[in-house]
């Protein structure tokens, strides 16, 4: 960071008091010209299937219980025996196919926007910036199809992925990433979720600083990936090594919204490229992030 104070390193794009940062970039006319793309009416379920068994990473877990002492006819309610089942859940919300909130990663002692994070810390919760401010995302998705550029179905562990290779994918589509885009990278990695969780978890192939770079350049609303940080994560680092800038460049500086865990192998294989994506997060006061069940009409 050479002498500059973490601070100056973290600009306001759209001011000092803003709480959605790059959702400002879907205006209407972005949803109206997004909802114009759709033709056919079908629809892609973009979330993961969440379940206890499902890969996590560090301290990331998700347990479900049903509560079933209201299925026996004698704990009934009403003279019609109404019974009913519900369940109770634990975990963390960056778990599954979720949208990282504003408020989840910071640089220094300070998060997005400049606020330094003693200052919206509460033990509830975000006390500003909080996932319940980010309004429904709906707007044009793309797919930048990687491992198909690259002509194979998964790309390798650790492998990177360049500002060059985004272009050469946009190319290929013959699509131009613009303001207020969904962005979707299928790198292959999520077809492991099912098959390999471990190694699923361990590492992944994922888009370094340039790339992101690339992408913020362009004003995008979303990054995501079918990996569980979307940028590469190498698995023995080194002295020098980095962790998790992309993170930093994306939420941090620029206030955009990455979105993981993202089943994306249907779109790959039907040669989907454009679409509208609608990402709807749970308003969760003071949430750092949301799990969400994306979902491309085309």
């Amino acid at each position: 960071m050479g002498d500059r104070a973490p601070l100056d390193l973290i600009p306001r794009r759209y001011g000092d008091d803003d709480v959605i940062g790059a959702a400002n970039e879907i205006t209407p006319e972005k949803v109206v010209a997004a909802a114009s793309l759709v033709r056919s009416g079908r629809r892609y379920a973009l979330g993961q299937v969440l379940s206890s068994d499902s890969p996590g990473q560090m301290w990331r877990y998700w347990k479900q219980a049903l509560l079933t002492d209201r299925t026996s006819p004698e704990r009934a309610f009403g003279d019609n025996v109404q019974t009913f089942v519900e369940e109770s859940v634990s975990g963390a919300l960056h778990s599954g196919t979720h949208l990282d909130g504003l408020g989840h990663i910071g640089l220094a002692e300070y998060a997005y926007g400049g606020r330094r994070w003693n200052d919206i810390i509460a033990a509830d919760g975000l006390t500003d910036i909080g996932i319940e401010n980010t309004p429904p995302l709906v707007s044009r998705g793309v797919l930048l199809d990687v491992a198909a550029l690259r002509g194979v179905d998964m790309l390798g562990d650790e492998e990177p992925i360049t500002a060059d290779d985004l272009a050469a994918a946009a190319a290929r589509a013959d699509l131009e990433v613009a303001a207020g885009d969904l962005v979707f990278i299928h790198t292959g990695w999520g077809t492991l979720w099912d098959a390999d969780g471990d190694r699923y978890a361990a590492t992944e192939p994922g888009i370094d600083v340039g790339a992101a770079r690339w992408l913020t350049d362009r004003r995008v609303t979303v990054v995501g990936a079918d990996n569980w940080a979307v940028e590469q994560v190498v698995r023995r680092p080194g002295p020098d090594t980095l962790a998790f800038p992309v993170h930093q460049e994306t939420i941090t500086r620029n206030g955009v919204h990455l979105l993981e865990n993202v089943r994306l192998q249907e779109l790959a294989a039907d040669g989907v490229t454009e679409f509208l994506g609608i990402i709807a997060p749970v308003r969760l006061k003071g949430g750092t992030g949301s799990m969400v069940g994306p979902i491309a009409v085309v």
